[in-house]
This record gives structure tokens, sequence and C-alpha cells, in this order.
């Protein structure tokens, strides 16, 4: 039973010494910089950015 524990440790020991294929130096990512918070609320009942209304006149002719 010991036998069988040490050979599947030193198993698990080798394929971990191995990982995952990946070179080079280990480094952490640089995150993006967290941007500041708005100074103004966000406005309440109002489409923003704010939309024109549709135009009435229509200056391309209609294909008869």
């Amino acid at each position: 039973m010991i036998a069988i524990l040490n050979r599947a440790f030193g198993i698990t020991l080798v394929i971990a010494l191995a990982g995952c294929g990946v070179r080079g130096p280990l480094f952490m990512p640089n995150t993006p910089n967290v941007p500041p918070a708005p100074t103004e609320p966000e406005p309440k009942g109002k489409l923003y950015p704010p939309q024109t209304p549709p135009s009435t006149s229509n200056s391309s002719p209609a294909k008869q």
C-alpha cells in the first residue's frame, strides 16, 4: 500500500513540476487604473444623450 502511495505521489510531483508548458518568467499582469467617480449625478427622467425629434421635411424624394 505504501508503494502505491509513493508512486502516486511521485507521479503527481512530476506532473506538478512539469507545469502546463508555459515558458518564461512569472509576472503579475498589468491592470488598468480605476476611472474616477463621476462628479455629477446621472440625470433622471431624461434621455441621455438627448435625442433629436424626427424631422417632418423629407429631403430625398420617394421613388415611384
